[in-house]
């Protein structure tokens, strides 16, 4: 009776204990990932920014003078000369202004002339009456009038001049106006837009109002990208600086620019804008796509420095920020204590180790690793959805893919994960 009782508890005992020592003593799956070495690479820190693509040499033509449209003799798209008549407007009361200025000049020569027969006359009435009064025949205040007379025919004369230059000065003023009711090119170009039809007043005004604006001129073979780059970032572009300008119709086709110039005062911003400050910078273009119009919009990254060789990881194989699994030791705010900082998982012997690193520097792709790791550990780089969930201590073995599309979609949801991380901001 009592071995039948211990065999019972022997039996219950089994059936508990064996499926716990079974469950605990199973080897855990190993996790599949991929996995990178640190090497040494040359790593090109850059800043990003985004703009516009402009004409370096862009004319708003207007008109000086009211009047008509009369003829429009060219069309948006033609190539034009400098110098080419462009339009014209309705000459005739311009002309009918001329030709009574014309006269008016005409009437001064007249009064002119006539001022002149008076002096001369009034010279010789002053030499009969000098002699006059030289031989008793006459009083002196007689020869004293006819001097007299003679000042005054003399400032007759003088105001019948200065109203000829004055008619002259207006009659010019009127050829100008004249001249101007040709609207002629002033840079070789092509136009690019036609703002105004035959029939319209053009209306000589800078406010924007309808009429005051012709039709614009620009070089289309000077196209050059002008980016707002922010105030944290200004200070490390300068004028040599080689850039890349990714067109929005043209994204995975980069143009090589040149930072040209870098503006000294920032942009002023719209009322309600942010309270953010950028400056503008100018980039010559080294080609010109044909698809390349101005207004277009662009993203520019403008490489500030690097070059030389460092430790560098791929970007998404470091933990920053909210996912960097580090323990908060002193208190202090993680965010603000770990700027500088990263986490990898380092790989011996098939096990993962959490490991913190000091990183510096990066571009696109690589991030430099400036103290935790050597040159040649291994660590992981993926899948992001592994990563994430990695543990120190993990067992873990080196993902065989040989499907290229599938490697290709890993390596961009890791990029993805490398982004949520927050490393999508260079230092």
């Amino acid at each position: 009776m009592k071995k039948s009782k211990l065999i019972g508890i022997a039996v219950v005992a089994a059936i508990i204990i064996v499926p716990v020592v079974i469950k605990f003593s199973a080897s855990k799956p190993k996790l599949e990932v991929e996995m990178a070495k640190v090497s040494k690479k040359e790593i090109q820190p850059s800043i990003l920014a985004s703009g516009n693509f402009v004409f370096r040499q862009q004319v708003q033509l207007s008109s000086e003078v009211i009047g008509k449209v009369s003829e429009v003799l060219v069309k948006e798209g033609d190539k034009i000369e400098q110098g080419q008549v462009l339009l014209r407007l309705d000459p005739t009361l311009i002309r009918a202004e001329v030709t009574q200025q014309r006269a008016i000049v005409r009437s001064a020569q007249v009064n002119i002339e006539r001022a002149q027969l008076n002096v001369d006359r009034q010279q010789v009435n002053v030499e009969r009456s000098r002699r006059l009064a030289e031989a008793k025949f006459i009083d002196a205040s007689k020869y004293e009038d006819a001097v007299h007379q003679l000042n005054v025919a003399k400032v007759d004369l003088h105001a019948a001049r200065e109203s000829m230059q004055q008619a002259s000065a207006s009659l010019d003023q009127a050829l100008k106006r004249l001249d101007k009711t040709e609207v002629k090119a002033p840079i070789s170009g092509t136009v690019t837009a036609v703002q105004i039809k035959i029939g319209e007043t053009a209306v000589a005004s800078a406010t924007g109002m309808a009429g005051s604006s012709l039709m614009t001129i620009a070089d289309i073979g000077s196209i050059m990208a002008e980016v707002n780059v922010d105030e944290a970032d200004v200070a490390k572009v300068q004028v040599g600086q080689q850039s890349k300008v990714y067109p929005a119709a043209f994204d995975d086709q980069p143009v090589i620019g040149t930072v040209e110039e870098v503006s000294m005062a920032p942009r002023v911003n719209l009322a309600g804008a942010s309270q953010g400050k950028t400056y503008v910078v100018k980039l010559r273009l080294s080609e010109s796509k044909t698809g390349i119009r101005t207004g277009m919009t662009c993203r520019v990254e403008i490489i500030t420095g690097g070059g030389s060789l460092r430790p560098v990881l791929p970007i998404q194989a470091i933990l920053t920020g909210d996912s960097m699994k580090l323990e908060n030791k002193d208190g202090k705010d993680s965010k603000e204590a770990s700027k500088s900082l990263g986490v990898v998982f380092t790989v011996k012997d098939g096990v993962a180790r959490k490991k913190e690193v000091r990183i510096g520097i990066a571009d696109d792709n690589n991030q430099e690793i400036i103290s935790g790791l050597s040159e040649g550990d291994v660590v992981v780089t993926g899948p992001a959805r592994v990563l994430r969930s990695l543990r120190d201590g993990d067992q873990v073995q080196e993902l065989k893919s040989t499907d290229p599309k599938a490697a290709s979609a890993s390596a961009s949801a890791s990029a993805s994960a490398a982004s949520a991380n927050g490393s999508g901001t260079k230092p």
